[in-house]
């Protein structure tokens, strides 16, 4: 265990390797706070992690294991979507 001082702004240093990293700092109790290292989900992207769009993702792959993708005329595709 380490014993570090908490400065007159709030902050406190940690160990090098920590140095570079994101972390997540959760308060658990009045004194308790835990620091987490990680990788964050941005919150325009946590709907692709639920686990309905993941199956929906693995699906896809699926597919696109099956399907080479094909050369596309996009003047076509417009004409077709407006009829």
């Amino acid at each position: 265990m380490e014993i570090r001082k908490v400065s007159s702004k709030s902050q406190i240093t940690l160990p090098k390797e920590f140095a570079g990293k994101m972390v997540s700092i959760e308060k658990l109790a009045d004194g308790v706070i835990q620091i987490k290292t990680g990788q964050f989900i941005p919150d325009s992207e946590k709907i692709f992690h639920m686990e309905k769009y993941k199956k929906r993702l693995n699906k896809f792959d699926k597919w696109m294991d099956k399907h080479a993708p094909e050369k596309s005329n996009l003047d076509d595709f417009l004409i077709n979507a407006e009829k």
